[in-house]
């Protein structure tokens, strides 16, 4: 069986992390972090074709191949995850491509020493027409705490929350 960092080359890339750890790490460090942080991401190789046993060869791939030594420490989940919210308006993995759990994925994940982080839009709808944030974000942001998530990549493809700035004259 080939290895899949060389079934996916392309998808493993170097990504800036906006979040208050990163900014934390450059307000304490004076000459900014040795690195930026770095990790493996689904979507350009796999899009919508994600399920629970690709995340854990890419976590045993990105240790075993020495990624992970090399400073690659993230192991992120794109679009597609997502199932549908329960009655209570909770965002549930997709039981079909998820059956364990988002929480029992990250554990795996931090179990080899590498941080987990997942996708959401903060629009209703994410690209691929899952749940998306909007009305819901401090819940999903609860959830998401709760399955130990360490990064969140958000953005706001179908969020009409979106407008043109322009400066003026």
């Amino acid at each position: 069986m080939r290895s899949l960092l060389r079934l996916v080359p392309a998808s493993l890339l170097l990504f800036v992390l906006a979040s208050a750890a990163t900014v934390g790490a450059f307000a304490q460090t004076p000459m900014g972090a040795e690195t930026p942080p770095m990790g493996w991401n689904t979507w350009n190789k796999f899009a919508c074709n994600v399920d629970e046993a690709l995340i854990r060869t890419a976590t045993d791939q990105l240790v075993a191949s020495g990624m992970k030594e090399a400073g690659y420490h993230y192991i992120v989940i794109d679009d597609c995850w997502h199932g549908e919210r329960d009655p209570k308006g909770n965002i549930q993995p997709d039981p079909r491509h998820f059956p364990s759990g988002i929480k029992a994925l990250a554990d795996y994940v931090h179990a080899h020493g590498l941080k987990f982080g997942i996708y959401t839009d903060a629009g209703t709808k994410t690209c691929q027409n899952r749940p998306g944030s909007r009305g819901h974000e401090f819940q999903d942001a609860m959830q998401y705490a709760a399955w130990g998530v360490d990064y969140l990549k958000e953005d706001w493809q179908t969020s009409s929350r979106v407008r043109m700035i322009t400066a003026s004259a």
